[in-house]
């Protein structure tokens, strides 16, 4: 019936399922026919009894063959002539916000994810290994409970520590844990802001947060970035002209350029906040990257004006969705409110699995090697970067992103949609501008920017 190769690197119970498929796709096995029983099969094959038990559950959960009691495996019923469909999803170009969400998350045909936001997995690998995981699921009896809404309270502790480290004097009252910064940004702009309400945008900023405060019905007002962080008399003007309810920043290792705002200007900016009256929320998702001592936002305000949004996304697990918000006492149960009514309740595993790197100093170890690893990649990203013809600012600043500007001549919207048919994902720089004054740049990975796939394809399609 099957002939297995017991040399073979697939299992045997992968060979049965595939090999009893095929046969019932090619109609070798007809519907209704009944199958051998696992003694038989498995004495027909030189396999266990729970080999055969396993294929069989496989199969029948993909609703090739079905158990029928007392009698049992029998080929299922076709509906109609599909088979066994493959769900092949449609290509799809990243010209939208959405759209290079979606790509980033789901690569399919993508071989170059050059303008992807995330590590790749083998460098997150370290820091929450297999074991760890199991670990914690061994340990922790109360993961099948609901998870508590502000957060587990092990994790919150933790979070409190590591603030207070940064210089932030956080309490476990300031802090609610999050399914990643987007859902911080998202549970703020529900319990803080209103529909027609003004807030301030760094141009160029995070593409996917534009999306999101759009969403919400407010109006975006674009502060150009510099490199030492925004153009604080532009933003004086616009907080005099507009009266915005909050200003969203990222002061360490900014999305899309790398760079950080200088001491000087976190101190006037907040200044120019609280003479306006308006709330900040410090965007950090990226700010373990950034060197020991960096100054944020929020250890100078001492988290009076400043909502100080955090993640482990981009760091240890794009899988896990773990963030939070560190914000003046008084606000964290109105954002706890807003999470409740979104998601009721946050999955334990990841918080208890967090909050455990956190403890053993796993966490700090692995972004010290993080943090070795992107400077090398950032060096070597540069070169690469310039060789294909690709204008690159020679302070690159840190962390995962390098920021850069194509020539005049190029069609960047050509561009992004040469590459996805080519395995690239590019990340053209309109979308991380609202003001569109960025139409000829392209955000990179730091990691990705040096493939010579990408470098090839770059040279071809810039040369003038």
């Amino acid at each position: 019936m099957l002939d297995l190769v017991r040399a073979s690197r697939v299992p045997l119970t992968d060979q049965i399922v595939d090999g009893l498929a095929a046969m019932i796709e090619r109609r070798q096995l007809a519907e209704g026919t009944r199958l051998p029983s696992v003694r038989r099969l498995s004495r027909q094959l030189g396999v266990s009894a729970f080999t055969v038990v396993t294929a069989y559950d496989r199969l029948a959960a993909r609703g090739a063959i079905e158990p029928r009691a007392g009698t049992g495996f029998f080929v299922a019923r076709r509906s109609g002539d599909a088979g066994l469909a493959r769900i092949e999803a449609p290509l799809e170009t990243p010209d939208t916000a959405l759209s290079l969400a979606r790509a980033a998350l789901d690569l399919g045909p993508i071989a170059v994810p050059a303008g992807a936001g995330y590590l790749p997995p083998e460098w997150m690998a370290d820091g929450l290994p297999a074991s760890l995981v199991a670990k914690v699921a061994r340990r922790e009896g109360g993961l099948l409970s609901p998870c508590p809404a502000p957060g587990l309270p092990a994790l919150r502790e933790q979070l409190v520590q590591r603030l207070q480290q940064n210089g932030i004097p956080a309490k476990v009252e300031n802090v609610a844990v999050t399914l990643g910064a987007t859902q911080a940004f998202d549970v703020i702009a529900r319990a803080l802001l209103a529909p027609g309400d003004a807030v301030v945008v760094e141009d160029p900023g995070y593409f996917v947060l534009f999306a999101q405060l759009a969403r919400h019905g407010l109006r975006l007002l674009a502060v150009p970035r510099e490199k030492d962080g925004p153009d604080l008399d532009a933003l004086e003007e616009l907080c005099r002209l507009h009266r915005p309810r909050a200003i969203f920043m990222q002061t360490l290792l900014h999305n899309p350029t790398g760079t950080s705002i200088s001491p000087a200007k976190c101190h006037r900016l907040l200044t120019i906040a609280e003479r306006h009256e308006a709330l900040i929320v410090e965007d950090d998702a990226y700010g373990d990257l950034a060197e020991p001592g960096a100054i944020r936002l929020a250890q100078i305000d001492g988290l009076e004006r400043v909502l100080h949004v955090g993640s482990f996304t981009k760091t240890l697990s794009p899988g896990f969705r773990v963030g939070f918000v560190a914000a003046p006492a008084g606000i964290v149960p109105r954002l706890i409110e807003e999470k409740l009514l979104s998601v009721l309740s946050a999955p334990a595993l990841p918080e208890a699995v967090i909050a455990e790197a956190l403890a053993t100093g796993r966490f700090r170890r692995h972004i010290g090697q993080l943090r070795r690893r992107l400077a090398r990649a950032r060096s070597q990203a540069g070169k690469a970067l310039t060789a294909a013809g690709v204008q690159v600012d020679p302070d690159l600043g840190e962390g995962l992103f390098v920021w850069a500007r194509v020539p005049g001549h190029v069609e960047v919207d050509a561009l992004v949609r040469a590459g996805r048919e080519a395995g690239i994902l590019l990340a053209k720089g309109a979308l991380f501008s609202p003001s569109g004054r960025h139409s000829q740049y392209l955000r990179f990975n730091t990691v990705h920017a040096s493939n010579p796939v990408l470098g090839r394809f770059l040279a071809s399609r810039l040369a003038a």
